[in-house]
Protein backbone atom coordinates (compact mmCIF):
# COMPACT_ATOMS: atom_id res chain seq x y z
CA UNK A 1 0.00 0.00 0.00
CA UNK A 2 1.12 3.52 -0.97
CA UNK A 3 2.42 6.09 1.26
CA UNK A 4 -0.90 8.18 0.78
CA UNK A 5 -3.36 5.18 1.11
CA UNK A 6 -1.75 4.35 4.28
CA UNK A 7 -2.24 7.73 5.62
CA UNK A 8 -5.89 7.71 4.34
CA UNK A 9 -6.59 3.91 5.95
CA UNK A 10 -4.83 5.61 9.54
CA UNK A 11 -7.26 8.59 8.83
CA UNK A 12 -10.02 6.49 8.60
CA UNK A 13 -9.17 4.46 11.66
CA UNK A 14 -8.62 7.34 13.64
CA UNK A 15 -12.40 8.92 12.57
CA UNK A 16 -13.82 5.09 13.32
CA UNK A 17 -11.96 4.65 17.09
CA UNK A 18 -13.64 7.97 18.13
CA UNK A 19 -16.78 6.35 17.77
CA UNK A 20 -16.89 2.85 16.99
CA UNK A 21 -20.60 2.60 16.86
CA UNK A 22 -23.17 2.99 13.89
CA UNK A 23 -22.06 7.16 13.91
CA UNK A 24 -18.50 6.15 13.78
CA UNK A 25 -19.40 4.04 10.55
CA UNK A 26 -21.98 6.47 9.06
CA UNK A 27 -19.36 8.82 8.89
CA UNK A 28 -16.61 6.89 7.23
CA UNK A 29 -18.99 6.10 4.55
CA UNK A 30 -19.83 10.15 4.72
CA UNK A 31 -15.91 10.30 4.18
CA UNK A 32 -15.20 7.52 1.48
CA UNK A 33 -18.33 9.65 -0.26
CA UNK A 34 -16.63 13.09 -0.31
CA UNK A 35 -13.15 11.01 -1.48
CA UNK A 36 -15.61 10.00 -4.53
CA UNK A 37 -16.59 13.34 -5.13
CA UNK A 38 -13.16 15.09 -4.60
CA UNK A 39 -11.96 12.48 -7.24
CA UNK A 40 -9.74 10.50 -4.56
CA UNK A 41 -10.70 7.01 -5.39
CA UNK A 42 -7.83 5.56 -3.63
CA UNK A 43 -8.90 7.28 -0.15
CA UNK A 44 -13.09 6.42 -0.97
CA UNK A 45 -11.77 2.47 -1.38
CA UNK A 46 -9.54 2.82 2.14
CA UNK A 47 -12.72 4.65 4.20
CA UNK A 48 -14.99 1.79 2.74
CA UNK A 49 -13.28 -1.06 3.79
CA UNK A 50 -12.27 0.11 7.16
CA UNK A 51 -16.47 1.19 7.18
CA UNK A 52 -17.18 -2.69 6.02
CA UNK A 53 -14.66 -3.98 9.09
CA UNK A 54 -16.24 -2.16 11.64
CA UNK A 55 -19.77 -2.69 10.59
CA UNK A 56 -19.24 -6.14 10.84
CA UNK A 57 -19.51 -6.23 14.77
CA UNK A 58 -22.72 -5.12 14.48
CA UNK A 59 -25.93 -6.62 14.67
CA UNK A 60 -28.86 -7.14 12.02
CA UNK A 61 -30.59 -5.91 10.00
CA UNK A 62 -27.91 -2.84 10.72
CA UNK A 63 -24.84 -4.53 9.77
CA UNK A 64 -26.43 -5.66 6.35
CA UNK A 65 -27.12 -2.07 5.55
CA UNK A 66 -23.91 -0.20 6.79
CA UNK A 67 -21.77 -3.28 4.73
CA UNK A 68 -24.36 -2.91 1.92
CA UNK A 69 -23.70 0.73 1.41
CA UNK A 70 -19.66 0.59 2.30
CA UNK A 71 -19.32 -2.04 -0.16
CA UNK A 72 -21.08 -0.02 -2.64
CA UNK A 73 -18.72 2.91 -2.29
CA UNK A 74 -15.96 0.76 -2.45
CA UNK A 75 -17.40 -0.85 -5.44
CA UNK A 76 -17.68 2.81 -7.28
CA UNK A 77 -14.13 3.47 -6.05
CA UNK A 78 -12.51 0.30 -7.49
CA UNK A 79 -14.80 0.86 -11.05
CA UNK A 80 -13.03 4.23 -11.43
CA UNK A 81 -9.46 3.04 -11.03
CA UNK A 82 -10.31 0.22 -13.05
CA UNK A 83 -10.24 -2.56 -10.84
CA UNK A 84 -12.69 -4.64 -12.41
CA UNK A 85 -12.91 -7.46 -10.21
CA UNK A 86 -12.02 -5.79 -6.48
CA UNK A 87 -15.10 -3.52 -7.70
CA UNK A 88 -17.50 -6.65 -8.90
CA UNK A 89 -16.74 -8.66 -5.45
CA UNK A 90 -17.57 -5.25 -4.06
CA UNK A 91 -20.99 -4.27 -5.87
CA UNK A 92 -21.85 -8.46 -5.37
CA UNK A 93 -21.75 -8.21 -1.26
CA UNK A 94 -23.63 -4.74 -1.31
CA UNK A 95 -26.07 -5.79 -3.98
CA UNK A 96 -27.13 -8.92 -1.83
CA UNK A 97 -26.51 -7.07 1.94
CA UNK A 98 -29.16 -4.49 0.72
CA UNK A 99 -31.69 -6.97 -0.62
CA UNK A 100 -31.53 -8.80 2.47
CA UNK A 101 -31.83 -5.19 4.53
CA UNK A 102 -35.11 -4.87 2.83
CA UNK A 103 -33.63 -1.94 0.83
CA UNK A 104 -34.41 -1.98 -3.09
CA UNK A 105 -33.61 1.27 -3.86
CA UNK A 106 -30.29 0.22 -2.18
CA UNK A 107 -30.04 -2.22 -4.61
CA UNK A 108 -30.88 -0.53 -7.62
CA UNK A 109 -27.89 1.84 -7.09
CA UNK A 110 -25.95 -1.16 -6.95
CA UNK A 111 -26.97 -2.62 -10.23
CA UNK A 112 -26.45 0.52 -11.85
CA UNK A 113 -23.15 0.64 -11.14
CA UNK A 114 -22.51 -3.14 -12.08
CA UNK A 115 -24.47 -2.70 -15.27
CA UNK A 116 -22.05 0.89 -16.02
CA UNK A 117 -18.87 -1.17 -14.89
CA UNK A 118 -20.83 -3.88 -17.87
CA UNK A 119 -21.07 -1.39 -20.79
CA UNK A 120 -17.56 -0.27 -19.81
CA UNK A 121 -15.38 -4.04 -20.28
CA UNK A 122 -18.25 -4.60 -22.96
CA UNK A 123 -20.62 -6.49 -21.34
CA UNK A 124 -23.76 -5.25 -23.18
CA UNK A 125 -25.76 -8.58 -22.37
CA UNK A 126 -24.84 -7.99 -18.57
CA UNK A 127 -25.29 -4.40 -18.84
CA UNK A 128 -28.62 -5.11 -19.99
CA UNK A 129 -29.69 -7.56 -17.37
CA UNK A 130 -28.76 -5.27 -14.82
CA UNK A 131 -30.16 -1.64 -15.60
CA UNK A 132 -33.24 -4.14 -16.00
CA UNK A 133 -32.70 -5.28 -12.45
CA UNK A 134 -32.12 -1.17 -11.48
CA UNK A 135 -35.31 -0.06 -13.01
CA UNK A 136 -37.58 -2.65 -11.69
CA UNK A 137 -36.09 -1.92 -8.14
CA UNK A 138 -37.18 1.71 -8.24
CA UNK A 139 -40.73 0.33 -9.72
CA UNK A 140 -41.16 -2.00 -6.59
CA UNK A 141 -40.51 0.29 -4.55
CA UNK A 142 -43.31 3.02 -6.57
CA UNK A 143 -40.58 5.12 -7.42
CA UNK A 144 -41.43 5.41 -11.27
CA UNK A 145 -39.18 9.16 -11.25
CA UNK A 146 -35.96 7.05 -10.43
CA UNK A 147 -36.67 4.36 -12.97
CA UNK A 148 -37.11 6.74 -15.22
CA UNK A 149 -33.50 7.89 -14.64
CA UNK A 150 -32.33 4.66 -14.76
CA UNK A 151 -33.64 4.18 -18.33
CA UNK A 152 -32.08 7.46 -19.18
CA UNK A 153 -28.84 6.48 -17.91
CA UNK A 154 -28.89 3.09 -19.66
CA UNK A 155 -29.74 4.69 -23.14
CA UNK A 156 -26.59 7.19 -22.51
CA UNK A 157 -24.48 4.34 -21.83
CA UNK A 158 -25.61 2.56 -24.81
CA UNK A 159 -25.50 5.03 -27.08
CA UNK A 160 -22.01 5.87 -25.94
CA UNK A 161 -20.47 2.32 -27.10
CA UNK A 162 -22.95 2.67 -30.45
CA UNK A 163 -25.26 0.16 -29.42
CA UNK A 164 -28.45 -0.90 -30.57
CA UNK A 165 -29.84 -1.40 -27.21
CA UNK A 166 -29.72 2.31 -26.46
CA UNK A 167 -32.69 3.20 -28.42
CA UNK A 168 -35.59 1.16 -26.26
CA UNK A 169 -34.11 2.60 -23.30
CA UNK A 170 -34.38 6.36 -24.98
CA UNK A 171 -37.89 5.21 -25.84
CA UNK A 172 -38.34 4.10 -22.28
CA UNK A 173 -36.96 7.24 -20.41
CA UNK A 174 -38.13 9.66 -22.54
CA UNK A 175 -42.00 8.60 -21.75
CA UNK A 176 -40.96 8.63 -17.95
CA UNK A 177 -39.91 12.37 -18.83
CA UNK A 178 -42.91 13.32 -20.63
CA UNK A 179 -44.82 12.75 -17.23
CA UNK A 180 -43.61 15.56 -15.75
CA UNK A 181 -39.86 16.45 -16.75
CA UNK A 182 -40.22 18.29 -20.17
CA UNK A 183 -36.48 20.12 -20.45
CA UNK A 184 -35.15 16.38 -19.73
CA UNK A 185 -37.49 14.95 -22.19
CA UNK A 186 -36.45 17.64 -24.77
CA UNK A 187 -33.05 16.68 -23.91
CA UNK A 188 -33.46 13.00 -24.50
CA UNK A 189 -34.81 13.41 -27.80
CA UNK A 190 -31.97 15.49 -29.07
CA UNK A 191 -30.06 12.81 -27.57
CA UNK A 192 -31.69 9.92 -29.73
CA UNK A 193 -31.88 11.63 -33.00
CA UNK A 194 -28.03 11.52 -32.66
CA UNK A 195 -27.69 7.94 -31.45
CA UNK A 196 -30.26 6.71 -34.28
CA UNK A 197 -27.92 9.35 -37.18
CA UNK A 198 -24.85 7.28 -36.18
CA UNK A 199 -26.56 4.17 -36.18
CA UNK A 200 -27.16 4.48 -39.58
CA UNK A 201 -30.94 5.76 -39.51
CA UNK A 202 -30.96 9.30 -41.24
CA UNK A 203 -35.10 9.45 -41.91
CA UNK A 204 -35.68 8.02 -38.30
CA UNK A 205 -32.67 10.94 -36.91
CA UNK A 206 -34.71 13.84 -38.78
CA UNK A 207 -38.01 12.62 -37.70
CA UNK A 208 -36.78 12.36 -34.19
CA UNK A 209 -34.68 15.55 -34.16
CA UNK A 210 -37.45 17.15 -35.39
CA UNK A 211 -39.54 16.36 -31.99
CA UNK A 212 -36.87 17.62 -30.77
CA UNK A 213 -37.15 21.06 -32.13
CA UNK A 214 -41.10 21.26 -31.23
CA UNK A 215 -40.99 20.44 -27.66
CA UNK A 216 -38.31 22.98 -27.32
CA UNK A 217 -40.37 25.46 -28.68
CA UNK A 218 -42.90 24.35 -26.25
CA UNK A 219 -41.02 24.79 -23.06
CA UNK A 220 -41.55 26.95 -20.19
CA UNK A 221 -37.99 27.80 -19.46
CA UNK A 222 -36.91 29.22 -22.68
CA UNK A 223 -33.93 30.22 -21.87
CA UNK A 224 -32.80 26.81 -20.58
CA UNK A 225 -34.04 25.18 -24.08
CA UNK A 226 -31.18 26.93 -25.94
CA UNK A 227 -28.82 25.23 -25.64
CA UNK A 228 -31.00 21.87 -27.03
CA UNK A 229 -32.45 23.86 -29.53
CA UNK A 230 -29.35 24.87 -30.71
CA UNK A 231 -28.63 21.10 -31.07
CA UNK A 232 -31.84 19.93 -32.51
CA UNK A 233 -31.91 22.87 -34.93
CA UNK A 234 -27.96 21.84 -35.93
CA UNK A 235 -29.05 18.15 -36.51
CA UNK A 236 -31.85 19.20 -38.95
CA UNK A 237 -29.68 21.76 -41.03
CA UNK A 238 -27.10 19.15 -41.33
CA UNK A 239 -29.77 15.83 -42.31
CA UNK A 240 -32.55 17.31 -44.57
CA UNK A 241 -32.41 16.45 -47.97
CA UNK A 242 -34.46 19.56 -48.54
CA UNK A 243 -31.92 22.91 -49.08
CA UNK A 244 -33.96 25.68 -48.52
CA UNK A 245 -35.95 23.76 -45.37
CA UNK A 246 -31.89 22.84 -44.36
CA UNK A 247 -30.43 26.54 -44.48
CA UNK A 248 -33.79 27.74 -42.67
CA UNK A 249 -32.73 25.31 -40.37
CA UNK A 250 -28.99 26.61 -40.09
CA UNK A 251 -29.81 30.67 -40.09
CA UNK A 252 -32.05 29.83 -36.77
CA UNK A 253 -29.21 27.72 -35.32
CA UNK A 254 -26.50 30.73 -36.39
CA UNK A 255 -29.12 33.06 -34.62
CA UNK A 256 -29.31 31.18 -31.37
CA UNK A 257 -25.29 31.15 -31.21
CA UNK A 258 -24.73 34.38 -32.22
CA UNK A 259 -27.14 35.37 -28.88
CA UNK A 260 -25.48 32.94 -26.66
CA UNK A 261 -22.37 33.98 -27.95
CA UNK A 262 -21.35 30.39 -28.25
CA UNK A 263 -18.12 30.20 -30.77
CA UNK A 264 -17.89 26.34 -31.19
CA UNK A 265 -21.85 26.19 -32.10
CA UNK A 266 -21.06 29.36 -34.62
CA UNK A 267 -18.52 27.47 -36.18
CA UNK A 268 -20.61 24.70 -36.78
CA UNK A 269 -23.67 26.50 -38.61
CA UNK A 270 -20.74 27.78 -40.75
CA UNK A 271 -19.26 24.41 -41.21
CA UNK A 272 -23.01 22.84 -42.52
CA UNK A 273 -23.14 25.50 -45.02
CA UNK A 274 -19.64 25.55 -46.27
CA UNK A 275 -20.10 21.29 -46.60
CA UNK A 276 -23.14 21.93 -48.32
CA UNK A 277 -21.43 24.12 -50.65
CA UNK A 278 -18.81 21.85 -51.79
CA UNK A 279 -21.11 18.99 -52.16
CA UNK A 280 -23.69 20.90 -54.34
CA UNK A 281 -26.40 20.66 -51.88
CA UNK A 282 -26.37 24.46 -51.45
CA UNK A 283 -26.30 26.90 -54.33
CA UNK A 284 -26.93 30.82 -55.09
CA UNK A 285 -29.08 31.18 -50.82
CA UNK A 286 -25.61 29.41 -49.24
CA UNK A 287 -23.09 31.66 -50.61
CA UNK A 288 -25.55 34.62 -49.63
CA UNK A 289 -25.51 32.85 -46.27
CA UNK A 290 -22.31 32.81 -45.67
CA UNK A 291 -21.75 36.44 -47.07
CA UNK A 292 -24.34 37.46 -44.42
CA UNK A 293 -22.69 35.34 -41.69
CA UNK A 294 -19.48 37.21 -41.86
CA UNK A 295 -20.79 40.17 -41.92
CA UNK A 296 -22.86 39.40 -38.54
CA UNK A 297 -20.12 37.44 -37.50
CA UNK A 298 -17.80 40.71 -38.08
CA UNK A 299 -20.34 42.94 -36.24
CA UNK A 300 -20.52 40.89 -33.30
CA UNK A 301 -16.64 40.62 -32.74
CA UNK A 302 -15.51 37.18 -33.84
CA UNK A 303 -12.98 38.30 -36.05
CA UNK A 304 -11.41 34.84 -36.47
CA UNK A 305 -14.68 33.02 -37.12
CA UNK A 306 -15.60 36.07 -39.92
CA UNK A 307 -12.01 35.48 -41.29
CA UNK A 308 -12.84 32.02 -41.41
CA UNK A 309 -15.84 32.98 -43.36
CA UNK A 310 -14.18 34.76 -46.21
CA UNK A 311 -11.33 32.48 -46.32
CA UNK A 312 -13.59 29.55 -47.08
CA UNK A 313 -15.62 31.44 -49.32
CA UNK A 314 -12.20 32.49 -51.40
CA UNK A 315 -11.37 28.85 -51.67
CA UNK A 316 -14.71 27.98 -52.80
CA UNK A 317 -15.09 30.27 -55.25
CA UNK A 318 -11.74 29.98 -57.00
Amino acid sequence: MGNSLRGAREAAELLAEEDAGENGIRALLQLSAACLDTGDAGAAAVASEVAQERAATLTEPLRSQLIGCAALLGGIAHSIEGAEQRARACLDEARDRLVAAGHPEGAALVLTQQALLDVAVGQLDGAQICFGFARDFYLTSNQPAAAGEVAALAARAFAEVASPQADPWFAEAIAQADRGAALLGAELVVERAAALDRAGARSQAVEVAMDGARRCARLAEPKAARAITLRARLQLAGWIDDPVEALRHVEAAFELALEQREPAALADAMEVVVTGLVAGRFTDVGWRLVDRFRDRLSRAGFAALAEAAVAALSDLRV
